[in-house]
């Protein structure tokens, strides 16, 4: 199996980044895989070269449709065929994508954990076995995940039924805990395990104590310098999302991201700031793994994130050109407080 020639016959890269060549033989030769990697580093690679390589559909579990849509819009760029099962997309593209799957004629189809749930889909599946199961972002898998996701939690369930076809996890993040979870749920037979930790030495990350009021104003001066654009800004909620986008676009081109907005807004706005004709984006955390923008020189944090974990997650969107990046979390003890309720409520 020459996976140098599919690497850069198919994929266009010259060579293997670091640590990617032994995952990818791994999983190409059938072993299951516990993959975890910094943001950046190019896990995608490590399930997409395999399913190339061994034949067949690379069958990938995604939980967010934005991270689906980036993921099927790049490999169908490479003249990989593609299709997506999500909510976002009506029914009858969910059939033609099942038809297309069963005639053989997918490479790679994409589908949310929820999918499995629905009666006679996994047994569909299962009619023709894929050639590999990725499951992105694996620790939504586990309780102990800063995002945890039920139906993460039943996958193990049904991956017997679509055997032997190895199973790779993959998640920037996760503690030694959430790695043995991870493990357990998927019933992942003697897996290989790659674990790279979490470096990345391009990211400068600063912590500012401000009130919630100047913080609005303190966001617009410091995106104003150019070479600090592009950027993500995460609000803590809906309407300030929208509030600080709108008044972010008076000064440059920015909009909102929230599960608030139509799925065709999402899609318009995450698609422009892809090719640069947005240059910010405020956001709530649904924004956060579905963007692979390689030039985002900040991140910024209006407001105290949930966790360490998820703050991990989202300030990964920047520098992953390796170039210096910002991340810049703006903070007061009211947001401690708000966090405190959440926690008290639940």
């Amino acid at each position: 199996m020459d996976l140098v020639a599919l690497l850069r016959g198919t994929f266009g890269y010259s060579g293997f980044r670091e640590n990617q060549e032994a995952v990818c033989r791994s999983v190409a030769e059938g072993r299951d895989v516990l993959l975890v990697m910094p943001t950046g580093a190019g896990k995608s690679l490590c399930y997409q070269l395999p399913a190339v390589a061994r034949g067949g559909t690379g069958l990938v579990v995604s939980p967010l449709i934005a991270l689906m849509d980036d993921q099927a819009a790049k490999l169908t760029a490479k003249g990989l065929k593609v299709a997506r099962i999500h909510s976002g997309l009506p029914r009858e593209a969910a059939r033609e994508a099942c038809r297309a799957y069963l005639d053989g004629a997918l490479q790679f189809l994409f589908i949310a954990p929820e999918r499995l749930r629905v009666p006679g889909f996994p047994e569909m599946l299962a009619r023709r076995r894929p050639s590999l199961i990725a499951v992105d972002e694996a620790h939504c898998i586990s309780g102990w995940g800063h995002d945890f996701r039920p139906d993460y939690r039943t996958l193990g369930d049904y991956l017997p039924l679509l055997r032997p076809a190895p199973v790779i996890a993959l998640t920037a993040t996760a503690t030694p805990i959430v790695q043995k979870d991870i493990v357990a749920q998927l019933k992942l037979a003697d897996p290989a395990l790659y674990i790279h930790g979490f470096r990345r030495e391009n990211l400068a990350i600063e912590v500012v104590e401000m009130s919630k009021p100047e913080r609005a104003e303190f966001v617009a001066a410091f995106l104003a310098v150019e070479s600090r654009r592009p950027a993500i800004v995460y609000a803590p909620s809906r309407k300030s999302a929208d509030a600080l986008a709108e008044e972010l676009n008076e000064r440059f081109p920015t909009a909102a991201y929230h599960a608030g907005l139509q799925s065709g807004t999402r899609e318009r706005v995450q698609r422009q700031f892809q090719v640069g004709e947005l240059e910010v984006v405020v956001a709530t955390i649904a924004f956060g793994m579905g963007i692979d923008k390689a030039n985002i020189r900040t991140i910024m944090h209006a407001a105290l994130p949930g966790s360490v974990e998820a703050y991990y997650q989202e300030i990964g969107r920047a520098g992953r050109d390796g170039k210096p990046s910002r991340a810049i979390l703006l903070h007061s003890f009211a947001d401690r407080r708000i966090h405190q309720s959440f926690f008290d409520r639940d």
